[in-house]
């Protein structure tokens, strides 16, 4: 994640906020949480010369002191949805889907989750205080609830129901019924359509570029909620792409869940953001700068825009009036060269000007580019705005630009590893299952769990029946005071859709990060799923086999909910010991997502899925209380002459040396520390110099003085920090974010 420009250059651009038209006093929405990447199908020519259709869950909930209108189609006031999926590669982060359709939300479902317990309010048409919604990535994928994303006032939240997409019908209907308000979209029309048509589309050849980032993220909007508060709307993680010969899957990796812009996954780019005064939304101007050598430099910009309903029609870079300037280029997502972007030099800027109706709109992203013999300074972007409408005609934003003067600069990149949680769990989209043939063992280490692969061998399932159906629970007794982190219990909740606990958390089939974090109770996942165990004897049955030694929990060729041939077999071991072992042998793919994991007792923040598949064999800790990741940092910038602080935050308590390196060259991709005993954990720096640090306490803080030598601007200081921290990591060490700074002049 990069480093936002400082705060003071945003909100400078954002003089004030009480002119915002519509804004309901206490009206705040959240997205807890973005998952499950979902591939619905592919269309066109042979792969990889196709494209696919795409979906992903999110949860949404209700930090704020009103209740959130909730009312669905042909109703106007109610959330909606936009996605965006982008991919960093070559120096470059573009977005690789359409302007795809928005999920337009019908009913709130108001349970408990990440803002806390739901003051429940009765009635789905409004979401409560505190209350929480998921929508799967089957909800979020039915093309009866996605219209065009045209349709939509972002910066206002609104939405026009009459003459809409949903009004009139696809294929249109005729006459009157176009406006009538009435839905003409019928449940027919959407059967007709291919597996991709509506849903988030990326052709197939842009997921298969070797060694690229992929991220992916929901924007949500809803009338009403004022600017100050929208920073949570925006949600992004990442994935990996994969294809098996006959379809993909869309694993989550190491790349956790961020809010705001998801440029901020570029590495090595500072970002701005402006706004056009008090009437309209944001665009966030992404900047990264590259040294070729003899005095030329290369800019890379990407432009986002947030929630400015004006949309982008021209781009205006400032430039030095001896700026030789080359190599202009211009990217959007569309493959469609009649409507790109025109770049040129007038005068002292370097101006992109967009083709006829091809404006940079809402949850879009564009990328501009040129060379120049001029170094990174600092001044004001300017985008003027495509349509007319209340408020400035231009935005400016504070960003990188090719003026004269090298401004210092500092980035974040990378992030840290061997912070510690109470709880660990992945979320796997429809097919994407990989722990077939798998383990996962839970070993008490005082108050949390030591996880490893472990020894377990699946048992051949025997035992008594449970009297489980569709979305019910049962209780266990045990044989054995059973201790777990934080209690004993005698007796387990076992829950038809895959998951036990101590105590009841419901029946739910939706499985998600936000709603799993929000379970009252202790509970072990190894497959959270819409199961249906309605079998005979044995088969199609969740059994359970009891005596003094042990306890097994089978699921035994149970199908998942509307589809009898997709069939899941996993095994919990509990031992009087606390050990608990999960044993899968092959899960079906057919129904909806997967989630496997645990988490202690209380509602909790969500500390983002893991690539369990991933990190179980190279073992990791479950603590009691979370370790937050260890953190470098610095407040300054290597200005010539200065002196800088660099701080290390969060050094787990105990810990007794660490140490810094700062080195010339960043590493790029970072080392991968996995094989060392470092899961997680990655090298950002090339050579260098180490500098130690005892006993530092709970945080370290060392002066850097940058010499006043000219020679010195435009050179890269990359530092990173590490610890040594058992049980952390299996090796004992961890290892901080990076921080990537320019010397500058100013």
């Amino acid at each position: 994640m990069q480093r936002l420009l400082p705060l003071a250059l945003v909100l400078s651009a954002v003089p004030g906020l009480l002119a915002q038209a519509n804004v309901v006093a206490g009206l705040d929405g959240r997205l807890s949480d973005v998952n499950d990447l979902t591939y619905w199908g592919r269309r066109g020519a042979a792969h990889p010369g196709g494209e696919v259709g795409m979906s992903m869950l999110n949860t949404m909930c209700n930090p704020g002191s009103v209740n959130i209108p909730w009312y669905a189609a042909m109703q106007g006031n109610h959330p909606t949805f936009g996605f965006m999926i982008t991919r960093e590669s070559g120096g470059r982060m573009v977005q690789i889907n359409d302007w795809s359709y928005v999920k337009h939300a019908f009913t709130s479902t108001n349970f408990s989750g990440a803002c806390g317990s739901c003051v429940n309010p009765g009635t789905g048409s409004l979401m409560g205080l505190n209350c929480s919604d998921t929508y799967g990535a089957g909800n979020n994928g039915d093309r009866y609830w996605l219209g065009p994303p045209e349709e939509i006032d972002p910066w206002l939240g609104t939405w026009q129901p009459v003459g809409s997409y949903f009004d009139r019908g696809d294929p249109q209907v005729s006459g009157t019924a176009l406006t009538d308000g009435a839905r003409s979209l019928s449940n027919a029309m959407v059967s007709a359509m291919d597996a991709v048509k509506n849903r988030v589309t990326v052709r197939e050849a842009d997921l298969l570029v070797q060694g690229a980032r992929y991220f992916y993220g929901i924007h949500l909007i809803h009338q009403g909620e004022a600017s100050a508060n929208r920073w949570d709307n925006l949600a992004s993680r990442g994935f990996n792409p994969s294809w098996n010969g006959s379809s993909w899957s869309f694993a989550n990796n190491s790349v956790g869940q961020i809010h705001g812009t998801i440029l901020q996954h570029w590495q090595g780019a500072t970002i701005g953001s402006g706004k056009n005064g008090n009437d309209d939304g944001t665009f966030y101007v992404a900047v990264n700068v590259t040294a070729l050598g003899n005095g030329q430099y290369h800019y890379e910009y990407a432009v986002h825009n947030f929630d400015n309903s004006r949309g982008g029609a021209q781009l205006r870079i400032p430039c030095a009036p001896n700026a030789v300037v080359t190599n202009l280029g211009f990217r959007d997502p569309d493959t469609n060269a009649l409507n790109d972007w025109t770049g040129s030099r007038v005068g002292n800027e370097i101006v992109f000007a967009a083709a006829a109706n091809n404006p940079l709109n809402w949850n879009n992203l564009y990328n501009f580019w040129f060379d120049c013999n001029i170094p990174p300074g600092q001044g004001g972007v300017l985008i003027d705005e495509a349509r007319p409408g209340a408020g400035a005609l231009t935005v400016a934003v504070t960003a990188r630009v090719p003026g004269g003067t090298s401004v210092a600069s500092v980035a974040s990149v990378g992030s840290a590893c061997g912070q510690c949680t109470p709880a660990v769990y992945e979320s796997f989209g429809t097919g994407g299952f990989d722990m077939n043939n798998g383990r996962m063992r839970m070993m008490p280490n005082g108050n949390g769990y030591a996880v490893s692969s472990g020894t377990a061998a699946f048992v051949p399932p025997v035992g008594t029946a449970l009297a489980l159906t569709d979305d019910s629970e049962a209780t266990v007794t045990l044989p054995f005071s059973f201790p777990y982190p934080g209690g004993t219990t005698n007796a387990l909740q076992v829950c038809s859709n895959g998951f036990v606990s101590v105590g009841s958390n419901g029946t739910s089939y939706t499985p998600s990060g936000g709603g799993f974090m929000g379970f009252a109770n202790p509970c072990w996942s190894a497959g959270w799923h819409d199961y249906n165990p309605v079998g005979s004897g044995t088969t199609g049955r969740v059994l359970v086999d009891s005596n003094a030694s042990r306890v097994l929990i089978t699921w035994n060729a149970v199908p998942s909910y509307g589809n009898a041939t997709s069939l899941s077999t996993f095994q919990y071991q509990f031992l009087p010991s606390g050990q608990v072992d999960l044993v899968w042998q092959t899960m079906g793919t057919g129904g909806n997502g997967f989630l496997v994991g645990y988490k202690p007792a209380g509602s909790m923040t969500d500390p983002g899925g893991s690539d369990l598949s991933a990190v179980v064999p190279a073992g990791f800790t479950l603590c009691a209380q979370t370790v937050a990741p260890l953190t470098l940092a610095t407040g300054d910038r290597p200005v010539l002459g200065a002196t800088m602080s660099l701080t290390t935050t969060n050094v787990p308590a105990g810990s007794p040396f660490g140490s810094l390196v700062l080195a010339l060259q960043q590493a790029t991709p970072p080392q991968d520390l996995t094989a060392i005993g470092m899961p997680g954990c990655f090298n950002h720096t090339v050579g260098g110099n180490t500098y130690l640090f005892l006993a530092p306490g709970s945080s370290y803080s060392m002066p850097l003085t940058v010499p006043n030598t000219a020679s010195l601007v435009g050179v890269l200081v990359v530092a990173q920090s590490s610890t040594w921290s058992p049980p952390l990591t299996p090796l004992g060490a961890i290892t901080s974010n990076a921080l990537v700074m320019l010397v500058g002049q100013l």
